[in-house]
């Protein structure tokens, strides 16, 4: 590279001489030491400058910026040089002509030998052709970061709806247009991937793009939303299978996190079930409002140390305890009141599992009722300020076990507690199913396909709520905020989901054709199954909050001897009598409308 520069330099030097003096040879003889000096000088000036500390195969505009200032310098030599040392002359021309012509010649060299390097690469390289839909930043972020690794592949076109773009060329690759297209272009150029880097495209958006696509004979790829994005950055580490989730939860959700902050920002924040789906994502979007300390609480050690060690990563100096408990132990978990303080508590403890709980009454009854009425009586003793309970959709007008459990929790804290005694504010949370939970469809789904199925729906007119898991969290934090009192906000789910629809979209996404490749069977409503779930009760009245997703439930209708029948259902569980405790719960919840498992009768 030095040879090269210097040999630049010199030639620079001979055309900057012939330029000035045509081919009048005696008259170039005599200035031709004043080009040698130039070239020795900037030789020198070149080394001192860092020309070679850098691996140009790798360069940067700062690195090109580098041999330009290495320019300048040594021009700036060469003036004050000749200007002491009388004896040679350098022709001002001709000085000028040398510094323009070597610098640009110095950077046309590094653009050269980059492209070599480049071009040695790929031709050495079997590459994957790719297609990124997407021609905005996120698409040229990833078309940099292929030209720098070309061993993963090699950008062919960009795919755009944008006029403005199509027709024209980003970095030399062209933009075709518009998306719906996307099959012609991936035959026509022989794609081997497609790139959806579209990360603000909504959920209607993105089963726009991928209904254009046979996810039978390409394979697709795609960015997070862009709330996901870490630093707002798109890199090929982020890109990942397109999911569910892309087609049903990729609404960014915006929430005041100063109103957040300002709840728990210092102060020791416990969260129940800490290990679970919607505990631990708690914990992490906790984390990052500064509390004091983070009391994670489970029963399941295996799933608390994982989350402890994830928060020890991504926050190492948080202050954090790791108790393993079972909210329905009054004197342990006293005992964790007295030693830990906590100022706000997140329960998410609970048993979730709808059929599960048909065959396990008694547990539904002792963990998701006498644990949650023994945290609050807790919560009143130790002047702990907030209570944010996680409920669910299954507790209006309920048809399970799980869901009346639940729903016996939510009238406790509404019209069990004497407020007058008490100080804590208690704030309900109720929503529908999150995508990825561990007690969630899709997991079930996903393994039956890769099993090469059947899948099983109990019935094709079956219809759910869905949220993902990070924006149901980020509500609950904010519905939090707004608590006062004792009061019950429901998140904004959207439309119902038929659950039929879902299993087809799974099964295509997985490349498959419904029906063809993998079958669908249904099976029939098991005991405590809906066709479809509600958030409200008729008797509740829904008013708006600051947050258009975040709703407030106010019932119109007075609930009385509840304490009493909570209290009597606890009698029952404690001695083993859960179909005693099923009969006294009827009583507060006419609703239920489950099987009747002491009479065998639904």
């Amino acid at each position: 590279m030095f040879l090269i520069d210097v040999g630049i330099t010199l030639f620079a030097g001979v055309v900057a001489l012939f330029i000035r003096f045509g081919f009048n040879f005696a008259e170039m003889s005599k200035y031709a030491p004043s080009v040698y000096i130039y070239t020795l000088l900037s030789a020198i000036v070149y080394v001192i400058n860092g020309n070679y500390r850098v691996v140009w195969a790798y360069a940067s505009s700062k690195d090109m910026m580098l041999l330009f200032r290495g320019s300048i310098i040594s021009y700036l030599s060469n003036l004050a040089f000749f200007y002491f040392y009388k004896r040679i002359i350098l022709p001002r021309s001709v000085g000028v002509m040398v510094f323009l012509g070597s610098g640009i010649l110095l950077m046309l060299s590094r653009i050269v030998w980059h492209w070599i390097s480049e071009h040695k690469k790929t031709t050495d390289l079997s590459e994957k052709r790719v297609i990124i839909i997407g021609a905005g930043d996120a698409g040229t972020m990833l078309l940099e970061e292929f030209e720098r690794r070309p061993s993963l592949g090699k950008v062919v076109a960009f795919l755009d709806d944008s006029k403005r773009k199509i027709g024209r060329k980003i970095r030399g690759v062209p933009v075709y247009g518009p998306v719906t297209n996307v099959m012609e272009y991936v035959d026509k150029l022989k794609v081997d991937e497609v790139i959806i880097a579209v990360p603000s495209a909504t959920k209607d958006e993105m089963k726009r793009i991928l209904d254009s696509i046979d996810l039978r004979r390409i394979s697709v790829k795609t960015l997070p939303g862009i709330y996901e994005l870490a630093d707002g950055k798109a890199r090929i580490g982020n890109l990942r299978e397109v999911s569910i989730e892309d087609l049903l939860g990729r609404e960014e959700i915006r929430v005041d996190v100063e109103k957040i902050a300002y709840y728990l920002k210092g102060k020791t924040v416990m969260v129940t079930g800490a290990g679970g789906s919607i505990g631990s994502e708690l914990v992490r979007q906790i984390a990052k409002m500064k509390p004091k300390r983070i009391v994670l609480l489970g029963k399941g050690e295996n799933s608390i140390y994982k989350i402890d060690e994830e928060l020890s990563v991504e926050f190492p100096d948080m202050e954090k305890e790791r108790i393993i408990g079972d909210v329905s132990d009054e004197v342990w978990m006293k005992d964790v009141f007295k030693r830990v303080k906590p100022d706000i508590i997140f329960h998410a403890a609970a048993h979730k599992h709808v059929h599960l709980m048909e065959e396990n009454p008694y547990e539904a009854f002792r963990v998701n009722v006498l644990g949650t009425k023994n945290l609050a009586n807790l919560c009143c003793e130790s002047g702990v300020e907030r209570f944010i309970f996680i409920s669910t959709d299954k507790a209006v007008n309920p048809t399970s076990i799980m869901g009346l459990s639940k729903r016996l929790a939510e009238l406790y804290l509404m019209n069990g507690i004497d407020g007058s005694n008490c100080k804590t504010k208690f704030a309900i949370v109720r929503f529908g199913n999150v995508l990825g939970s561990r007690g969630s469809v899709i997991p079930k789904f996903k393994e039956q396909i890769r099993n090469g199925g059947p899948v099983t729906v109990t019935d094709p007119r079956m219809r759910r709520f869905f949220m993902t898991i990070p924006e149901a969290v980020s509500l609950v934090l904010q519905a939090g905020a707004y608590s006062s009192g004792k009061d019950l906000f429901v998140l904004d789910m959207g439309d119902q989901i038929s659950i039929d629809e879902l299993a087809k979209t799974l099964i295509t996404l997985s490349g498959f054709v419904p029906d063809q490749d993998i079958k669908i069977v249904y099976t029939g409503m098991r005991p405590g199954e809906k066709l479809y779930e509600e958030l409200f009760y008729s008797y509740e009245v829904v008013e708006n909050t600051p947050h258009p997703k975040v709703m407030k439930a106010v019932p119109k209708r007075k609930f009385e001897c509840v304490k009493e029948v909570i209290d009597k259902i606890t009698s029952f569980i404690k001695a083993g009598s859960w179909k005693d405790a099923l009969k006294e719960a009827k009583k507060i919840v006419p609703e239920y409308g489950g099987w009747n498992h002491v009479d065998g009768d639904k």
